[in-house]
């Protein structure tokens, strides 16, 4: 099975038009360690919805690329929190099974 990271290659995060969201296809899936994760991103702001294992409380990070700065539940992020929050994009990037995957465009990012 392919992994996300092997998509990513060609990818630019810093262009301006790229919009999407990434979640798992249906409710059972999750990543190898038991946490769920999905991912949106809109022109440079990144929202990552984790949960570490079932039951668990979500935390959403919210990372503004042009100021590289993060904010954790709506609360001013730490340096730790944006290494947290870059370690688990990364988790996510390389051991997300595209299969498992859908990804949300809005409908002015779908062709026709």
């Amino acid at each position: 099975m392919t992994k996300v990271l092997g998509y990513l290659e060609k990818t630019d995060f810093r262009d301006k038009n790229f919009v999407g969201t990434v979640a798992f296809r249906n409710e059972e899936l999750t990543l190898p360690d038991g946490s769920k994760m999905a991912l949106g991103i809109d022109d440079g702001h990144w929202v990552l919805v984790f949960q570490k294992g079932a039951g668990a409380s979500f935390q959403v990070f919210e990372f503004d690329q042009h100021e590289k700065k993060v904010a954790v539940d709506k609360k001013p992020g730490t340096a730790d929190d944006l290494k947290q929050f870059k370690k688990l994009i990364g988790y996510l990037f390389a051991s997300a099974e595209v299969d498992d995957l859908v990804t949300l465009l809005p409908p002015q990012v779908v062709e026709k």
